[in-house]
C-alpha cells in the first residue's frame, strides 16, 4: 500500500516540475566561430559529514570530520563552426588518488565539410567519444566527483545510472520533440577475460520539452538502454569510479579497504542480458521545481535473474539566490528488500560560481539489502562547499 501511495504522488505530483535546469546542452551556433579556441574550467569541492549509521552487526565507528576535496579539470575546444571537443579529468576522488581522464567526447552540431547536410544539421546532434550515454533524466541531477551544481543535495540517487562507455548518439530536435539514439560498448574497460564479446548497448530516448507560458515549463521522457545476450556485463549502476558521497555508511567493522560505493544500492556491474526503462516528469511553475522518476530494470546477472524498481519525487523551490527543496527516493528489490532515502536541505549560490548547500540524510535498509547486514540505517547531515567554473 505504502509503495501504492508513494507510486500516484510520483506520477499526480510530478505535472506540476524546469527553466533554469539544463539538460541536453543548447545546440553550438556555427556562425560565432571565428578561430580555434581553447576554454579551460574546474570543480572543487569539499564535504563536512555528520553522520551516524546503526544494524544488527557491528559497524566501524564514523567520525564526524571534513572528507577529501575532491577536484575535476575540464577542456572545452571549438574545433570548426558546430564542433566542440570536451574532455574531463578528475584531478582528486574518493576512488584514485591519481589524476585520471573520466572522459571526453566530439560534438557536431554542424558538417562543415558536408554542406549537403546543413538541413537536416539545423534539427541534429552528434556525438562520438567516451560519455554518458543519455539514459534518462537523472543523471542530469547528480554529482559528477566534483563538479556538483547541478546535485540540489549532497548525495546522488540510490540506484545512479551513470557510465562512461565508448559509444555514439544521434540526437533530433525540433519544435519541443526530442529522439535520441546511441549505441556504446557497455563498459568503460574489458571485460570477463578481456573479451568485450560482440554484442553492443543500444540506448534510446523520446521526450518533449516546451514553455507553455512565461511561468510554466513541462518536459517528459521516457528511455530506455539494452544489453544483449552473451555481452561480457554492462556497467550502467557501478559506472561511477570517482565514488559516491556519505563516506563509510553501513560499512562492516571487520570489511577491509573502503567501499567507495557506500549509501548506493545497484544490481551490480555484471548484466549479460538486461533491459530498463525509465519515466521522467519535470515542471517548473516560477520558482517551484518537481522532478519524478519511475525506472525499471529486468536482467541476467552470473546466471541469476534480477528485477529492481525506483522510485523518486524531487521538489524544489528557489527565491533569489536561495533554494529549498526535499527528495525521496526508493528502490525494490524482487527478493523481498527495499532501500529507502529522504533528504531534506537548501543552498546558497553565493556568487555565479560558488555554492553551498545543507542536506538532511536518511537512509532505511529493509531485508538482506546491503550484502551481510540485514536491515540498518544512517542519518545525519553534510555540509558541502563548491566552486565551478
Amino acid at each position: 500500500m505504502k509503495k501504492t501511495i508513494f507510486t500516484l504522488s510520483l506520477l499526480l505530483t510530478g505535472l506540476w516540475a524546469v527553466n533554469g535546469q539544463q539538460f541536453e546542452a543548447e545546440k553550438i551556433d556555427a556562425s560565432e566561430f571565428e578561430e580555434l579556441k581553447v576554454k579551460v574550467g574546474a570543480d572543487f569541492a569539499l564535504q563536512y559529514q555528520g553522520i551516524t549509521h546503526e544494524a544488527d552487526v557491528e559497524l566501524i565507528d564514523i567520525k564526524k570530520n571534513f572528507n577529501l576535496p575532491t577536484a575535476n579539470l575540464h577542456i572545452t575546444a571549438d574545433l570548426a563552426p558546430g564542433i566542440q571537443l570536451y574532455i574531463n579529468n578528475y584531478m582528486s576522488s574518493r576512488h584514485h588518488n591519481e589524476a585520471w581522464v573520466e572522459g571526453g567526447y566530439l560534438t557536431m552540431d554542424n558538417l562543415p565539410f558536408l554542406p549537403a547536410a546543413d538541413n537536416i544539421m539545423q534539427y541534429l546532434t552528434i556525438k562520438a567519444g567516451v560519455m554518458m550515454p543519455n539514459y534518462g533524466d537523472a543523471h542530469y541531477f547528480r554529482s559528477n566527483n566534483a563538479a556538483v551544481t547541478s546535485n540540489p543535495f549532497v548525495g546522488n540517487w540510490i540506484m545512479d545510472a551513470f557510465t562512461t562507455n565508448p559509444g555514439m548518439e544521434f540526437l533530433f530536435r525540433h519544435s519541443g520533440f526530442l529522439a535520441n539514439v546511441g549505441i556504446n560498448n557497455g563498459r568503460m574497460n574489458y571485460g570477463r577475460g578481456n573479451d568485450l564479446g560482440e554484442d553492443l548497448v543500444f540506448n534510446w530516448k523520446l521526450g518533449y520539452d516546451t514553455d507553455i507560458n512565461e511561468d510554466l515549463r513541462l518536459r517528459a521522457s521516457l528511455s530506455g538502454y539494452h544489453v544483449g545476450e552473451g555481452h561480457s556485463g554492462s556497467t550502467l549502476w557501478d559506472g561511477d569510479r570517482a565514488g559516491a558521497r556519505y563516506y563509510n555508511v553501513m560499512q562492516l567493522m571487520t570489511a577491509e579497504g573502503d567501499n567507495f560505493r557506500s549509501g548506493r544500492w545497484s544490481p551490480g556491474a555484471n548484466q549479460t542480458e538486461m533491459s530498463s526503462y525509465m519515466a521522467n516528469l519535470f515542471v517548473k511553475f516560477h520558482g517551484l521545481e518537481v522532478f519524478g522518476i519511475y525506472e525499471t530494470m529486468n536482467g541476467v546477472s552470473r546466471g541469476n535473474d534480477q528485477e529492481f524498481t525506483q522510485t523518486a519525487l524531487q521538489g524544489i523551490y528557489r527565491f533569489g539566490d536561495f533554494y529549498a527543496g526535499v527528495r525521496l527516493n526508493n528502490v525494490d528489490n524482487n527478493d523481498g528488500s527495499t532501500v529507502s532515502r529522504t533528504n531534506i536541505g537548501g543552498g546558497w549560490n553565493m556568487v555565479e560560481y560558488v555554492q553551498v548547500k545543507l542536506d538532511y540524510v536518511t537512509q532505511k535498509y529493509e531485508g538482506p539489502a546491503h550484502g551481510a547486514i540485514d536491515g540498518g540505517k544512517f542519518n545525519g547531515l553534510v555540509l558541502e562547499a563548491a566552486i565551478s567554473f
